[in-house]
């Protein structure tokens, strides 16, 4: 009877050691997406591909029962006013990893929840699933680094998400 309490207790505690260390890199995710964001803040200005779209951190990238979200709000040239976007996804539902000029995240079909709100001489809201999660990454050139460092975390964490085309 003590050795089945004896092999519980192990199992319990490896069970608990596997979240907290999945917990960690689910941080660790958090951590280099919000540092990423916070330089492409910074940077956008910079880039020699301005396009004149501007975007500002309303909320950072958090990572809530297994969901990633972040909201920015976004100007553009394209249109008047100012546009508040939240980005949401399930993290298991997320496959690849890609870049063609901003970082995006490609999941399975209508994984992503994209809530735009435009802000205009009418407020205007808008709600999409899709399957492209964007960063709205671009600033930053040759950084395939940040892919693998990001598939690396992804993988550390428990998800198996690809790398694919990376193009500046």
């Amino acid at each position: 009877m003590e050795m089945k309490n004896i092999k519980r207790f192990i199992l319990i505690i490896l069970m608990l050691g596997f979240w907290n260390f999945s917990f960690a890199q689910e941080k660790e995710i958090v951590k280099i997406l919000n540092r990423e964001l916070k330089r492409e803040v910074k940077n956008q200005f910079k880039s020699s591909n301005f396009n004149g779209d501007t975007i500002k951190i309303i909320e950072g990238f958090s990572i809530k029962d297994k969901i990633l979200t972040f909201t920015i709000r976004k100007t553009s040239p394209y249109f008047n006013g100012y546009q508040i976007i939240n980005q949401q996804v399930p993290l298991n539902k997320i496959k690849k990893i890609g870049k063609d000029i901003q970082i995006i995240l490609e999941t399975e079909k209508s994984a992503v929840k994209a809530h735009f709100t435009t802000f205009d001489e009418a407020p205007k809201e808008q709600v999409i699933n899709e399957s492209l999660f964007f960063l709205y990454f671009s600033s930053k050139k040759e950084n395939d680094d940040l892919g693998i460092e990001l598939l690396e975390a992804f993988r550390k964490a428990g998800y198996e998400v690809q790398k694919e085309n990376w193009y500046d």
